[in-house]
């Protein structure tokens, strides 16, 4: 159940997933009767606009809010929005398919045997409870047994390999200034909490949430047998180390410049920066071949690490690391270690109220262990050739309105242009499904014992990556599963990935009109080729090469128009009196203004001058923006928008609607607004 982050992709993601958020369940699935309980419809209807709302004086109001009201926060979700019905959807679908493959029959595939399995033994609550921490028992075991600080590397390769988060993060990576060879990469990481700058901001809110962090880092300690003493002394150590590796971490913000995160080493150069800590150990014993030079993420961290390693006794490292492998461990341990768990990640820093159905978790921890595997099944039911040639049209449409807006920007020169135009031209295009699905027949999946399954999915995995390392970039490896709902792009491949399971409703609705989907899947497909022309994609050639092609002249007027993004939404309140962070949100604000726009055109394109007849009373303008402002209605918790402003690169929902459409002429225009209106913003923004 490991989760890997790579460094660069960006994407559409509504609310990101976290590491930590595993809100695991303690009561039985609701079977048959939620089973068969029909998924929502998802589809736009003019019965859900609020006509009391003036669309100049509040988009998001006007298109949302009668949704908002209809579709309060479920008790067990921090967020709900149009992303998650289309989510809801997909989980009934593959818990379907979870379900036939998990009936023990011979003609099973190999296949079948271990998603089928895989579920079943998540599902098996009474197998979990009897089993307790057993079968943590030789991993606390082997952390009993170091003898010396000198053994640390090689008993953070075992819990690496097993997908535990100690440390460090080791992976493998597109090299930035070879970007057709995959490299070794160090990152900072081995913190609990999701990110670090939780451990130092000094607002009332963040010193309760810290302490109750230590609470329940202590509970938890307890759990394993520990007295309260003890656990407490346990969970003070466990902060101090981790805020000690938090001190060398970058921000979330830092991370978006990829300067600040391509720093290619020696091994040795490597070394001497953390002489404590014996890399070639490491290195031997985790698996990766062998390799000379590699990606240190954040050297500051790395020297940082080797103060912290200091700092601690050994017991204080052996207390971090079996801290880490229960924390690591939760979704497959006794409902007391869930509940504890959900308790603080769920209920206090995210604002949930209540589990989620076991089912729901064992279909998300079967497509993140065998994604492709279900897959290729989902797909199938779901989506086939005729939904990817569909979607390929269109992003064509897109790439040519695209080249059409970059051709006549008066603020950028011929040679950045000409530069510009060959890196559009260059862009990949991943629609549906993978052309080459993953092979699992070394996993093997054991059914009964969930533990030992979610451990053996991540030494796979883990392994699959590191044998990249010193190989060519294979473009067909897909980022996730297809029944992701979801899309991103990645700089270092210069390529889009649409899997099938965000084209649907109420992105593409095969059953709407032109004006709706481009709205709607057209500016999500141009979100994510304006993500090539950002501030972080903006910095990579056609190749995927980290390499300036801008002129100076050029590069100036771009950053002036960044920079009019950036302090537009650096204004917008995101909950209480936090706002929002302009810079860690530039790069998507960038992408929406600019593909909502570049889809304008293409919609305009496809009419060839022919105006469609109006559909509700609404002209093909207005449907236009009508359903871009539809996929993005939703509902947070207060304690998820706060959170969010930390570590989300994405604006609120509102403000991805109202920010980018008072940047547009053509949305005053459409609806007719006054000059002055809201919805008409006076100094507007246009990078793209």
């Amino acid at each position: 159940m490991r989760n890997f982050l790579k460094v660069l992709t960006v994407s559409m993601m509504l609310v990101p997933a976290l590491a930590q958020d595993k809100p695991a369940q303690d009561k039985p699935a609701q079977d048959k009767t939620e089973a068969a309980k029909p998924p929502a419809d998802v589809r736009f209807s003019a019965d859900l606009l609020d006509k009391s709302v003036d669309p100049c004086h509040d988009f998001y109001a006007y298109a949302c809010s009668k949704w908002q009201a209809q579709n309060p926060v479920p008790a067990d979700r921090s967020a709900w929005g149009r992303f998650n019905e289309l989510q809801q959807r997909g989980e009934y679908i593959v818990r379907d398919i979870l379900e036939k493959a998990s009936v023990d029959r011979p003609a099973r595939s190999a296949n079948e045997q271990k998603i089928g399995d895989y579920y079943a033994s998540c599902m098996d609550e009474t197998a979990i409870e009897k089993a307790g921490t057993k079968p943590l028992e030789q991993d606390f075991q082997s952390i009993a047994e170091i003898k010396s600080k000198a053994e640390l590397p090689k008993e953070i390769v075992r819990l690496h390999r097993d997908g535990t988060d100690v440390l460090f993060g080791f992976d493998s990576g597109s090299d930035f200034k070879n970007a057709s060879q995959m490299i070794a990469e160090v990152d900072q990481g081995g913190l609990g909490m999701p990110d670090r700058d939780y451990y130092f901001k000094d607002d009332e809110k963040s010193v309760e949430l810290r302490k109750k962090y230590v609470a329940h880092v202590a509970k938890m300690f307890a759990l394993l047998g520990d007295d309260q003493g003890k656990a407490a002394a346990e969970a003070k150590v466990v902060m101090e180390i981790e805020t000690g590796l938090a001190k060398g971490a970058l921000d979330q913000t830092s991370r978006r410049d990829p300067q600040k995160i391509y720093h290619k080493l020696t091994t040795k150069e490597l070394a001497a920066m953390s002489p404590a800590f014996n890399w070639n150990t490491y290195f031997e014993g985790v698996g990766a071949p062998r390799f000379d030079s590699l990606n240190v993420v954040e050297p500051e961290f790395v020297k940082n690490m080797q103060e912290v390693l200091s700092a601690h006794s050994l017991d204080d490292w052996k207390t971090y690391l079996r801290w880490h492998t229960v924390h690591g461990n939760v979704p497959t341990l006794p409902a007391a270690f869930v509940n504890e768990n959900f308790d603080f990640f769920g209920k206090t820093m995210q604002g949930t109220k209540e589990l989620r159905p076991r089912w729901k978790r064992c279909v998300g921890y079967t497509n993140n262990d065998l994604g492709e595997v279900v897959g290729q099944v989902y797909v199938q039911q779901t989506f086939g050739a005729e939904g990817k040639e569909r979607t390929l049209a269109m992003v064509g449409a897109l790439e040519k309105a695209l080249g059409e807006d970059i051709k006549s920007l008066p603020w950028m020169g011929a040679d950045t242009k000409a530069q510009a135009l060959v890196k559009l031209q260059a862009i990949a295009n991943r629609i549906g499904y993978t052309d080459k699905w993953r092979d699992y027949s070394a996993l093997q999946i054991a059914r009964g014992d969930a533990l030992g399954n979610s451990q053996r999915a991540n030494r796979n995995d883990i392994q699959r990556r590191l044998d990249k390392i010193g190989k060519p970039l294979d473009k067909r490896d897909w980022p996730y599963p297809p029944m992701t709902v979801n899309a991103s792009y990645d700089p270092t491949q210069n390529n889009i990935t649409f899997p099938a399971g965000i084209l649907q409703p109420p992105f593409y609705d095969n059953r709407a009109d032109d004006a709706m989907n481009f709205g709607g899947i057209g500016a999500v497909i141009g979100h994510e080729l304006t993500h090539g022309f950002d501030d972080q994609g903006s910095q990579f050639d056609a190749e995927g090469n980290l390499r300036d092609w801008w002129t100076a002249s050029d590069k100036k007027q771009f950053e002036e128009r960044t920079g009019c993004i950036k302090d537009q939404y650096a204004n917008f309140v995101a909950v209480d009196d936090l706002k929002l962070n302009g810079k860690l949100t530039l790069g998507e604000n960038t992408a929406d203004n600019g593909g909502l726009r570049i889809a304008y055109m293409a919609m305009l394109n496809t009419f060839a001058g022919k105006e469609p007849a109006p559909v509700d009373g609404l002209s093909a303008e207005q449907r236009f923006f009508l359903g871009w402002a539809n996929v993005w209605c939703q509902n947070r918790t207060d304690a998820m928008a706060r959170m969010l402003v930390t570590i989300d690169p994405h604006s609120p929902s509102r403000y991805r609607v109202n920010g980018t459409v008072s940047n547009m002429p053509e949305f005053r225009e459409a609806y007719h607004c006054a000059a002055t209106a809201p919805m008409v913003n006076q100094n507007a923004c246009r990078v793209w």
